[in-house]
């Protein structure tokens, strides 16, 4: 695996890379429902989710700020499309509260990020979401101390899969796109889109049954667990 070995930096996505997204979002789109549509609660995900792929692509393409954002898809998801700016906010705010108290990070992720740090790897994050999200989501699962730095899609004006992005994570960390390996479980988005831009990238396929890392459409190489990216960066050092 000598192509993520010949990288200086690392950098990680966030949402189901690092933290279990899915499980967070469940458990606090029920308890919104929970206090504003009790009688729907049965369908709060389904709900959350439709609004999440109704507006997020727009703020992603810029088309919408990340204030906008949340208010359209809290008034979405509730289906309350009375609800002021202030009001949408406020509901907005109580699934982010719950979310952030239902964060979890696999059970691998603090551990590889510590083994690479002891091996002298530097670190960073890149991730989609708008600043205050991440931010917030990072600070909750104590990963700032591992990162150099953090990236958002809002803060670089771009969002992945497109090149801006990359380019600025690898000018912030003062070294060329072909020093840079990233990894993320979205293949379009996180691998495609980084070997695109001219980094190093491996999927993370965690509902992939591949007991040993291959390379996959274009992207250096697939892994099903952070797990085996010590293991190779381990072995081809050896």
């Amino acid at each position: 695996m000598t192509e993520v070995c010949s990288a200086r930096v690392l950098m990680f996505d966030l949402d189901d890379t690092l933290v279990d997204d899915g499980q967070a979002t469940a458990s606090a789109a029920k308890a919104l429902f929970q206090h504003y549509q009790p009688q729907q609660e049965a369908a709060a995900l389904t709900h959350w989710q439709r609004a999440l792929k109704k507006y997020y692509p727009d703020f992603l393409q810029a088309k919408i700020s990340a204030s906008e954002m949340r208010q359209a898809r809290a008034r979405e998801a509730l289906q309350m499309p009375q609800l002021s700016d202030a009001e949408a906010e406020q509901a907005f705010e109580y699934f982010m509260q719950q979310y952030i108290a239902a964060t979890q990070l696999y059970a691998e992720s603090l551990a590889c990020l510590a083994q690479l740090r002891q091996q002298g790897w530097r670190l960073a994050l890149v991730s989609n979401g708008p600043e205050d999200m991440q931010q917030r989501k990072v600070t909750a699962a104590g990963l700032n101390p591992y990162f150099e730095f953090v990236l958002t899609a809002e803060a670089a004006g771009a969002a992945k899969p497109k090149a801006a992005i990359f380019q600025q994570a690898a000018q912030r960390a003062q070294v060329s796109l072909s020093q840079c390996c990233y990894i993320g479980d979205n293949l379009a988005n996180d691998a495609q889109g980084a070997a695109a831009a001219g980094m190093q990238s491996i999927w993370l396929k965690r509902d992939g049954l591949a007991a040993q890392v291959q390379p996959y459409q274009g992207v250096a190489w697939q892994i099903s667990s952070l797990t085996q990216l010590i293991h190779c960066i381990e072995l081809d050092k050896g």
